[in-house]
């Protein structure tokens, strides 16, 4: 089986990060705006074109920071500069009223606050807290390549 691949941004504005609130079954947890890559896109293509569909925003891959594999996904993280757009005003599928996969709602969560919410992939989470902690809102200059355990 071929792995999902799919680009994700890491948006920080006064230290709160660009999310999206879901609520799927009986779950609930946040995600990093993003989705699958096309066949023929680039990563960095992908990554803005994923942030405009979902939040409606403008965004500029600054760098590469993360590199996240489990047993089904492969996942580019991008640390992504805040271009132009307003905050939430994404027209993508998610947002179509027969979608019927649960709820969305974006949502600016505090950085500090980061461990303490269900953000998927909990992995990616931890480090992302470490290195604010760390490196500040630059994050690591480093791609770190992490591991999940699903």
């Amino acid at each position: 089986m071929d792995k999902r691949i799919s680009c994700r941004a890491i948006i920080i504005k006064d230290n709160k990060m660009v999310s999206m609130y879901r609520e799927k079954g009986d779950r609930v947890y946040y995600t990093f705006p993003g989705g699958g890559k096309n066949d023929d896109e680039k990563l960095e293509t992908c990554v803005v074109r994923e942030v405009i569909e979902e939040f409606g925003m403008v965004v500029e891959p600054v760098k590469l920071v993360y590199v996240y594999e489990d047993a089904k996904t492969l996942q580019y993280f991008y640390l992504c500069k805040w271009i132009s757009g307003d905050f939430g005003s994404g027209v993508g599928e998610e947002f179509q009223p027969d979608r019927n996969k649960g709820i969305y709602i974006p949502k600016m969560i505090d950085m500090n606050n980061l461990t303490n919410l269900p953000l998927m992939p909990p992995e990616v989470r931890d480090i992302l807290f470490k290195d604010f902690k760390t490196f500040g809102t630059k994050l690591d200059n480093e791609t770190k390549n992490i591991q999940g355990t699903v």
